[in-house]
C-alpha cells in the first residue's frame, strides 16, 4: 500500500492557503502540515475549512526565517508549497529590509531544508511584480525589471528556485500569480477585498490614478488548480517558471462597475467612484499570456470575473 503523501504549506492559514487546503481536501488524501506565524492571518478560516471537510491539518505556529521551525514542519514531507510572504508593494517601499528578510531569507531557509529533507517538489508563489512595466501580455520570456523592493524580492525567489534546481537536483516550480481574489480574503489589502469591505461598511473607496490601469484578476480556485497541477504533473525540467492568470485584461474602472452591479443586486447601495493621484511603484498595465501554463500543466481557468465576484461577495455577506 502506497504511503500517503505529506505536504507542507507555508502561510497556509492565509487567504490562498486555506483555499488550497480546501481544494486538496476535495482532490487528495494527503496529510497537510501548515507553518504560519499568523502575522497576516489567523486560524479562524482554517477552522472553518476543517469543520466543513471533517478533516484536520497539523498546524505549527512558526516562521519561515527560523531554521528550527522549518525543519520541524518539513519533517516527513515530500511536497512543499511556499505561500508565506510579505505581499505588498507599499510595505516593501516602507521597509525594504523586512521585505527581503521574509521573502528572500525565508525562502532560502525553506529550500535549504527541502534539500536536506529530500523533498520531491517545491512550489514557490511568485508574482507579476518582477516584470515591472512591460508591453502586454506578460509572459515567461520577458526580461524582469522590478519597480519595487517587493518585485525584486519575488524575482529573487524565482532565481533561487532555479539555482537550487541546478545545484541540488530538487524539482522546483515558480508560479507567477496575478491579482488573486476570492473567499476567505477578508484580511487582504488588495483591491477587490478592500473595496468590498469599504462598501459594506458604507465607506467611499478611492481609485489611485485614472482607473484605466489594468489587472488580470484570477479567482483563487483557478490558482489552486494550477498549484495542484504543478504538484502532480510530471514536468520535464528541474525548474520551471510559469505565468498564471486568466489571459484577460480588465481595467480597475471595469472591475468597479462589475462590483457595483453585484452589490446592488444584493440590495447594497454603491457610490460613484472617486480618484486620487497615482502611487509610485505601481504597475499601470498587467495581463498575462497563459499558454505555457496550459501546455505544461494543462491549466485552464474556469471562472469569469463576474462569476468569481459573485462568489466572493456571497462569502463576505455570509460572514
Amino acid at each position: 500500500m502506497a504511503k500517503t503523501k505529506r505536504i507542507l504549506i507555508t502561510g497556509g492559514a492565509g487567504f490562498i492557503g486555506v483555499n488550497l487546503i480546501k481544494y486538496l481536501f476535495n482532490k487528495t488524501n494527503w496529510q497537510i502540515v501548515v507553518l504560519d506565524n499568523l502575522s497576516a492571518s489567523n486560524k479562524t478560516n482554517l477552522g472553518i475549512i476543517e469543520k466543513e471537510s471533517g478533516k484536520k491539518v497539523k498546524f505549527i505556529k512558526g516562521d519561515i526565517t527560523n531554521a528550527s521551525n522549518v525543519a520541524t514542519a518539513m519533517s516527513g514531507c515530500s511536497l512543499v508549497v511556499n505561500l508565506a510572504a510579505q505581499t505588498g508593494v507599499m510595505p516593501s517601499l516602507e521597509d525594504p529590509l523586512e521585505d527581503a528578510k521574509i521573502n528572500i531569507i525565508g525562502q532560502v531557509t525553506l529550500l535549504n531544508q527541502a534539500v536536506k529533507s529530500k523533498v520531491q517538489k517545491f512550489i514557490q508563489a511568485s508574482s507579476a511584480a518582477p516584470l515591472g512595466e512591460q508591453s502586454m501580455p506578460l509572459h515567461e520570456e520577458k526580461i524582469p525589471a522590478p519597480l519595487s523592493p517587493y518585485g525584486a524580492s519575488k524575482m529573487s525567489n524565482e532565481g533561487y528556485c532555479s539555482a537550487f534546481a541546478g545545484s541540488f537536483d530538487i524539482n522546483t516550480v515558480a508560479l507567477r500569480f496575478t491579482n488573486v481574489y476570492g473567499p476567505f480574503s477578508g484580511l487582504k489589502g488588495s483591491v477587490i477585498p478592500l473595496f468590498i469591505k469599504l462598501l459594506l461598511d458604507k465607506k467611499q473607496p478611492f481609485i489611485f490614478g485614472d482607473g484605466k490601469q489594468t489587472r488580470d484578476f484570477v479567482y483563487v480556485e483557478d490558482i489552486c488548480q494550477a498549484i495542484y497541477l504543478a504538484l502532480t504533473k510530471k514536468i520535464k525540467n528541474r525548474f520551471e517558471l510559469i505565468q498564471l492568470g486568466t489571459g484577460k485584461e480588465t481595467s480597475v474602472n471595469q472591475f468597479y462597475a462589475l462590483l457595483q452591479k453585484e452589490l446592488q443586486e444584493n440590495g447594497i447601495k454603491v457610490p460613484s467612484v472617486k480618484y486620487k493621484p497615482q502611487r509610485a511603484g505601481e504597475i499601470v498595465k498587467n495581463y498575462t499570456r497563459i499558454s505555457k501554463a496550459s501546455r505544461i500543466l494543462g491549466y485552464k481557468p474556469k471562472f469569469t470575473l463576474e462569476n468569481g465576484l459573485k462568489l466572493t461577495v456571497e462569502d463576505f455577506l455570509n460572514k
